[in-house]
């Protein structure tokens, strides 16, 4: 686990007895039967038996995650509890991959990010670590802007911190999520970013092509 969600999961601990109130777009694919507005076109879900160095591959790196972020450490692959709860050390079900990476600002350690991305066997597995993976602070989410894949929420200050946002999205057997604390924490478009970018890439290698969107795309994107 890394150092951002070892020190995330201390100060949600106290929070998993508040119940969390489930919306309609939180159901796995086969259940939900929703259709997306027609502005908004149906996202293609990651549905392969996608390799570690893909996972990896997706990550955001060097002059590809938000400005003013550099990588704090190298990309790693991530254990199993890292894609369950915060407060949960076992191994979702149907876990297969996940890799990680954490992010320092402007190079201080005191205001840092994160970025997992989770395989699962079947996207009702991924549905079912999302749910968890997110929290029980329904007061405190909100929707992106923007859709982001099949299921997507972001979470503002969770805990007791400021100027935070975590961000989570489900995409057919893939969870992603990002984790920033401090710095831009404030304005929840960059998490937003980050998201989208991680999912399009993984999309651009379900379908053999090489990772090239980054988060200043996404965020140009947005604003047009």
């Amino acid at each position: 686990m890394s150092r951002v969600r070892a020190v995330l999961a201390t100060s949600l601990v106290a929070l998993t007895a508040l119940t969390a109130c489930s919306s309609s777009s939180d159901k796995p694919d086969s259940a939900s039967g929703g259709n997306k507005p027609a502005s908004s076109p149906e996202p293609k879900p990651i549905t392969k038996e996608l390799s570690q160095a893909h996972l990896t591959q997706a990550l955001l790196g060097v002059g590809e995650t938000l400005p003013g972020y550099t990588v704090h450490s190298p990309k790693s692959t991530s254990e199993g509890q890292s894609c369950g709860a915060a407060d949960d050390d076992s191994t979702p079900k149907g876990w297969a991959r996940g890799s990680d990476v954490d992010y320092e600002y402007n190079g201080s350690t005191v205001n840092m990010a994160a970025l997992y991305i989770c395989l699962f066997d079947t996207a009702e597995d991924a549905h079912s670590a999302y749910a968890s993976w997110k929290g029980h602070e329904a007061n405190k989410e909100q929707k992106p802007k923007r859709p982001v894949g099949d299921e997507n929420t972001l979470v503002i200050n969770p805990g007791s911190s400021d100027d935070s946002v975590h961000g989570y999205v489900r995409s057919g057997r893939v969870n992603i999520s990002v984790l920033i604390d401090g710095a831009t924490g404030g304005d929840p478009s960059g998490a937003q970013a980050m998201l989208s970018a991680a999912l399009k890439r993984l999309q651009q290698l379900q379908d053999g092509k090489p990772a090239t969107v980054t988060a200043a795309d996404e965020q140009a994107g947005a604003r047009q």
